[in-house]
């Protein structure tokens, strides 16, 4: 992946994606912010346990961080209110969205029901408007169709993936905005490796639809398609044996099978929890830490 640095603060970019002249996108480390331990430094949620909230003022300045360092700043940016589904919105500027994510007014005034949109895919055509999720173990899966010039940010967890997220967003790009998937480049960005992220057998039981979720229960049609994706593999050590998850490459066969080509899709092999001094790992710090921003854009002329 290619690292740029800009002041402190340093991200990454995939080089099929970073061909694109219209394109603007940056997975951001940790570096460069103004939020305190444990969330030093570069945090942009407030979204975490409530006796362990950020303050939101440097929240908002490392918001506005990584969008300077994009040179995004005179641009609205919207987001989405995460919740670990294969639910994919496209933003519409007719509909009622918050486009101040790395502004003051984003805490200053209330939210209103209508502009709080739940879910874990934001796609978009539009230029001069920029998306951004924030994750910490989760993997980032970027989507770009150079030809019909959609973007996509996904967020990847375990619960969105056993629900087929990877499928759910290239199918919103083809039936939102008429993309192919085999005009679809994806890349999927530093998360908890399969080194690392060792799950319960109940895990496994839901990808492969041994069970079923409670609640937003993976699609009918998805179910084939999640199960033939699931990668797990077991380890041995100190005479204990324990299953592991590939986020990487079951998001990689569901990318696939959705239809994206094989030399389409670039995985960044960057496990989060092995480098939690550039990446905010969920597990690699015991759920006290921040958020990471990924950030997408469209040129409004190339």
């Amino acid at each position: 992946m290619i690292s740029v640095h800009h002041g402190p603060q340093r991200y990454l970019q995939f080089p099929h994606l970073a061909q694109f002249p219209e394109l603007v996108h940056g997975l951001f480390t940790r570096h460069g912010g103004h939020s305190q331990s444990p969330y030093q430094s570069l945090n942009t949620s407030t979204s975490l346990k409530a006796e362990q909230h950020d303050d939101a003022d440097n929240v908002v300045r490392n918001r506005a961080l990584t969008l300077q360092a994009l040179n995004l700043q005179e641009r609205p940016c919207v987001s989405l209110w995460q919740i670990h589904s294969a639910n994919v919105i496209a933003y519409n500027s007719r509909d009622e969205w918050r486009t101040d994510w790395a502004y003051p007014s984003a805490y200053e005034r209330s939210w209103t029901p209508a502009s709080i949109h739940k879910a874990d895919a934001l796609i978009t055509q539009q230029p001069g408007i920029t998306i951004a999720l924030s994750f910490a173990d989760c993997a980032p899966i970027l989507l770009y169709d150079p030809v019909e010039r959609v973007i996509s940010i996904a967020h990847g967890g375990w619960r969105g993936t056993a629900r087929g997220m990877s499928i759910a967003v290239v199918e919103a790009m083809h039936d939102q905005f008429g993309c192919q998937p085999a005009n679809i480049r994806a890349g999927i960005g530093p998360a908890i490796g399969v080194c690392c992220y060792e799950v319960s057998e109940d895990v496994r039981d839901l990808f492969l639809g041994r069970s079923i979720f409670d609640d937003m229960p993976t699609l009918p049609r998805y179910r084939d398609m999640v199960s033939a994706s699931a990668t797990f593999i077991t380890l041995e050590a100190h005479s204990r044996s324990s299953l592991h998850l590939d986020l990487w490459e079951t998001n990689r066969r569901q990318l696939s099978l959705a239809g994206l080509l094989p030399d389409h899709i670039t995985l960044s092999d960057i496990c989060t929890r092995c480098h939690v001094a550039d990446f905010f790992s969920y597990r690699g710090e015991n759920g006290r830490t921040g958020r990471f921003p990924v950030v997408m854009a469209l040129k409004e002329s190339a």
